[in-house]
């Protein structure tokens, strides 16, 4: 698909979403709670803020795979320095679906909540919304960016949910698609680069915590060579199998069963304001 054909699907997906803001009183954007500043849209809440009747509200998704102490400063400075209310809460573990449950009603300037969830591929918005539903109502697949139309789903008798596309910003710089698992491991053309750009990604935020976590002594330059290694997958030669290593570190990742996060203190900093 060329350059063209990708902006016009992800024009038509944009006109989704606005139209499913327009029609909601509150937008409950989904970050992952381990990436929490590149995954927002600063465009997106400044518009929703500045709409009369409406509420903002952040879902920080995927809080059971960081500490408690990191979600309570995020959730803390998005208040003081946004004045934005965020919810730590985990899809997979169903944990803080009642608070959210409870906030997006008292957000509602309605009797009956209708609620737009909003967010990037991979934040688990349709995860989130069959945990608040408590059955699969909205379809879900373990790849990014797999619902591409209007979804509506009824939660109870007083909350009703818009599931909309996961639209990803043009400017998102590569590295940040990588650490956020929005391209596909199927669809990466070389999963050796994509590895070593996550490699590195991920050792700036947490220096020698993927050695520490795979248990192997390396650098960057023999990580996946070492990874192949402690794999016992060794091509022909005794040449260790580096696609293979990638492919491993780039679904463990995705799986969420990599440590490694966002600092409050030093943010990754993206912003798709400009």
């Amino acid at each position: 698909m060329d350059i063209r054909s990708r902006q016009m699907i992800m024009g038509k997906f944009w006109r989704i979403v606005w139209e499913m803001i327009e029609g909601s009183d509150v937008v409950l954007e989904v970050v992952d709670a381990r990436f929490p500043s590149i995954c927002r849209s600063n465009r997106l809440e400044k518009a929703v803020m500045g709409m009369e009747k409406k509420s903002l509200l952040i879902a920080l998704n995927k809080s059971d795979l960081v500490p408690r102490k990191l979600t309570d400063s995020w959730v803390k400075w998005l208040r003081e320095n946004e004045g934005i209310t965020a919810i730590p809460v985990s899809a997979t573990q169903r944990l803080g679906t009642s608070i959210i449950r409870e906030t997006l009603l008292r957000s509602s300037r309605r009797k009956k909540a209708v609620v737009a969830v909003v967010g990037l591929p991979n934040t688990g918005k349709s995860s989130l919304i069959n945990s608040l539903s408590g059955r699969k109502a909205a379809s879900v697949a373990p790849i990014s960016g797999h619902t591409k139309g209007k979804q509506t789903i009824k939660i109870s008798q007083s909350i009703t949910m818009y599931d909309t596309p996961g639209v990803i910003p043009v400017k998102l710089p590569r590295k940040h698609k990588t650490l956020l698992g929005l391209i596909p491991i199927t669809k990466i053309k070389d999963p050796i680069w994509a590895a070593l750009s996550l490699y590195d990604e991920l050792n700036d935020l947490a220096p020698g915590k993927l050695q520490e976590h795979y248990d192997i002594q390396s650098t960057q330059s023999d990580f996946l060579e070492q990874l192949a290694i402690k794999h016992n997958k060794v091509m022909k030669g005794g040449i260790p199998d580096e696609k293979f290593a990638s492919i491993i570190l780039l679904k463990d990742h995705i799986r969420g069963k990599i440590p490694i996060y966002e600092n409050i203190n030093s943010p990754l900093r993206y912003s798709d304001s400009k």
